[in-house]
């Protein structure tokens, strides 16, 4: 499912008085500087929604750019629509058709791509079976559980994946902290124990059940960044592959011209050193796939023999390698990881070759938590055929929307009596 969405489009697509209304929503911020003396900030915080409404953000300047998830008109993010463009057109007439209240806005397709996080859940037997393979991936052995594995890396940049105690249990995030993409791994059950949907946070009986339901429930989300998108747009095929190797001002005047050439206007930030090049839905939906990008993310997790031994994993490095060479080269690496350790093993050996080495591993089957830890090659995995990809059927969850629908009305008044009225 298509989550959590930022989107952003020039203010001239909106009617004037439209962008003057919704200017006036906004203030500036007040802060103390470090001598104690109230200071007046000169830049817009954005619209601020109360604690007690489903959040979102919504920053307007000289573009106007919405953040929000299906939670702003379903009440969970549970599941929800796989199809970007439905899912921006949602988001988009929700707010500001539903919630704000204006006579006319742009469609959600002509919106450009800022963030999208993708969204999948799995469904393993129990939670002790997902706790365990939460921690087979962290890399946690011989009953020591350690912060997780040091580092994985990717053609664009070095990505940790770190674990970190969250309210809501553990978390494994996958490049933390990346302005290209992230991946997360959590469960879903914990999470709405500690962050229950709004509209029945009265209602703690319906909080647990929903938290017993999902208690075995994994959630995989992963989230990509114009960044990311603009600095692959050729590999992704949103561009022409004679863009490819162009450097970053050219690349972002260059791909200008190409989309206003096909019918579509420009919109590129001014970093002259990393431009980014900003995509529309209704072109993203048509070219990028990103069940794909999902897949790429986290499919390796997901391990599907029983067992490996020396033989087996030197017969499957020849498999990927493109030569006999260098599988042999990865396979060594690998056997003087076990013997000196991860750390020093990969000092022995220049970055380059550490990460055809690593790369070729994790294609014959070794993951980063089993390379980190030099562990014997035998591993006991989740059994794929227990392990489904989970699109629920709940009553509770048609119950939290039929309640955050009959809600939202007098939570919109409010808003408007609250919040709006100053504008």
């Amino acid at each position: 499912m298509n989550d959590t969405l930022r989107l952003t489009i020039p203010c001239t697509f909106f009617p004037d008085d439209a962008v003057a209304w919704l200017m006036r929503l906004q203030h500036k911020i007040s802060k103390t500087n470090f001598t104690g003396d109230l200071v007046d900030w000169c830049i817009s915080s954005g619209l601020e929604i109360p604690s007690w409404f489903d959040g979102f953000s919504l920053s307007i300047g000289s573009r106007v750019t919405l953040e929000a998830s299906p939670k702003i008109y379903q009440g969970h993010n549970v599941t929800g629509s796989d199809d970007l463009m439905v899912s921006a057109r949602r988001l988009v007439d929700y707010v500001f058709g539903t919630i704000l209240n204006l006579a006319s806005w742009p469609d959600g397709s002509l919106w450009y791509v800022a963030r999208v996080d993708v969204t999948y859940n799995y469904d393993f037997p129990t939670f002790q079976a997902l706790d365990v393979w939460m921690d087979t991936v962290l890399g946690v052995q011989r009953g020591q559980r350690r912060a997780g594995v040091e580092e994985r890396a990717d053609e664009i940049e070095t990505r940790p994946m770190s674990c970190d105690a969250m309210p809501s249990g553990r978390t494994i995030y996958l490049g933390k902290g990346s302005r290209y993409r992230v991946g997360k791994i959590y469960c879903k059950g914990r999470d709405l124990k500690a962050h229950p949907p709004k509209c029945v946070n009265t209602f703690p009986e319906i909080v647990d059940e929903l938290a017993q339901e999902f208690a075995s429930v994994g959630r995989f989300e992963l989230q990509i960044r114009a960044l990311a998108i603009s600095r692959n747009a050729v590999k992704y095929g949103l561009l022409p592959a004679h863009f490819a190797g162009l450097l970053p001002g050219v690349f972002a005047d260059n791909a200008s011209k190409y989309l206003q050439d096909i019918g579509i206007t420009p919109l590129h930030s001014r970093n002259k050193k990393q431009p980014i090049v900003y995509f529309p839905v209704h072109y993203l939906s048509k070219h990028l796939h990103l069940s794909d990008l999902w897949d790429a993310e986290f499919r390796h997790l997901f391990s599907t023999e029983a067992a490996m031994t020396d033989d087996t994993l030197l017969s499957s490095l020849i498999q990927h390698a493109p030569n006999a060479a260098r599988a042999q080269r990865a396979f060594d690496f690998y056997q003087r990881i076990r013997t000196l350790g991860f750390v020093q093993a990969k000092k022995m050996v220049s970055k380059s070759s550490f990460y055809n080495h690593r790369r070729l591993l994790n294609a014959a089957g070794v993951s980063d938590a089993m390379m980190q830890d030099g562990t014997a090659l035998i591993r006991v995995p989740v059994d794929p055929i227990k392990v489904r990809l989970w699109n629920p059927s709940s009553d509770r969850l048609r119950l939290v929307e039929a309640t955050h629908a009959a809600m939202q009305a007098g939570n919109i008044a409010r808003l408007h009596a609250e919040v709006f009225r100053v504008a």
